[in-house]
């Protein structure tokens, strides 16, 4: 979650045990940390993942959570300040748990490429294989690797308005269409 700067520490976790909200600065890093959960939750279910883990200083072992375990713990501190008691994971198998910190990196390497902005391709102009999903986000082509940045950005061109001939001209003068 928060890195060690941001967050709490030790004893002092803001809302365990709280009589109220809390202060605004730490319902500010709880919500991040929702926000965080559930871009998290969006690129990584679709790979098997059921949730994170998270390395525990206190009691030097990793701890496994479930999506929907997290969500509702941090809602609660968020809404709250408490933090609800909840049985730790039976018998997790560590494979279906990607952590916390790779997680954070790997969606802002995401955000970053701007995968979240890009055109959807709905299949690849050379072998036809209909794509969907988080395929649909590729760079390459699952079945055949073609690339499938000539089409979205002929399609990015189509929509600003280019006729199709400028958009011939422009794809050969980048190198995106062969002679």
């Amino acid at each position: 979650m928060h890195s060690d700067d941001d967050a709490f520490d030790g004893d002092d976790i803001g809302g365990i045990g709280a009589d109220g909200p809390l202060p605004e600065d730490e319902s500010r890093l709880v919500a991040q940390d929702l926000d965080d959960l559930e871009a998290f939750e969006r690129v990584f279910t679709d790979e098997g993942i059921k949730g994170v883990s998270m390395w525990c200083h206190d009691c030097d072992e990793e701890h496994f959570y479930r999506w929907e375990l997290l969500r509702g713990s941090l809602q609660t501190l968020l809404e709250t300040g408490d933090i609800p008691v909840h049985e730790p994971a039976f018998s997790p198998d560590p494979d279906e748990y990607v952590p916390w910190e790779y997680a954070r990196g790997y969606v802002d390497a995401l955000r970053d490429a701007g995968v979240d902005e890009r055109l959807p391709v709905s299949g690849c102009g050379r072998c036809g294989m209909e794509l969907d999903g988080p395929l649909m986000a590729a760079n390459w082509c699952p079945r055949c690797a073609s690339p499938l940045m000539g089409q979205r950005l002929r399609e990015a061109l189509a929509t600003a308005g280019l006729a199709e001939d400028a958009i011939e001209t422009a794809m050969r003068a980048a190198g995106l269409l062969s002679i």
